[in-house]
């Protein structure tokens, strides 16, 4: 497993999650994307973007402390280490949508809409990438503090047209590799008095 691998793996889970919502809808000619949102990269009519704009520490980061592991080995024995604490972070997206009329484009944006809200959790098989841990969930949030002047700061600096847009982020976690030697306990102790 290859844990710096997991922000590509949350880009291509989300890329994946419209993909299939779309086509279960009968939209089988819409294109999803995570390149940049710009003219030049949509190639095919319609198309809904969704662009990792911004990666940032999720708000409670504090200082981190190793935690205790308990785990298996192959023959069933327990096994302890301390491994440091993961790190939670945010991915910043902005969705957008590229379509031939304003009518279809309202029509796919709300459809991304009702996506993200039937699937604010995502686990399991709907994970998308080798770096993602069995019990591992992906929160996704709309962005409740993004308003119009985001929308048209964002389409600013991509130096296009403003477009309708929704911000979500995605909370996910990465994990050190690194860990202590193993720990044993002391299970019993047996003491003998001589006089």
């Amino acid at each position: 497993m290859s844990q710096f691998e997991v922000i590509r793996d949350v880009g291509e889970t989300l890329k994946e999650l419209l993909k299939e919502t779309f086509k279960a809808n009968g939209f089988t000619t819409v294109s999803v994307s995570t390149d940049r949102p710009k003219k030049d990269n949509i190639k095919n009519l319609p198309m809904v973007n969704a662009f990792l704009f911004h990666i940032g520490f999720h708000g409670n980061y504090r200082e981190r402390t190793e935690s205790l592991v308990s785990t298996h080995d192959k023959t069933g024995n327990v096994v302890e280490f301390f491994r440091d604490a993961p790190v939670y972070l945010n991915a910043h997206f902005c969705v957008s949508v590229w379509g031939n009329s304003p009518g279809e484009e309202n029509l796919l944006l709300g459809l991304v809409v009702k996506t993200f809200l039937e699937n604010t959790i995502v686990t399991g098989e709907l994970l998308k990438g080798d770096s993602f841990y069995p019990d591992d969930k992906l929160n996704v949030y709309p962005n409740l503090q993004a308003d119009h002047n985001d929308t048209m700061s964002f389409w600013r600096s991509m130096s296009e047209e403003l477009r309708p847009a929704l911000f979500y982020f995605v909370r996910f976690r990465v994990e050190s590799d690194r860990r202590s030697s193993e720990v044993r306990r002391v299970i019993g102790r047996e003491i003998a008095v001589q006089r």
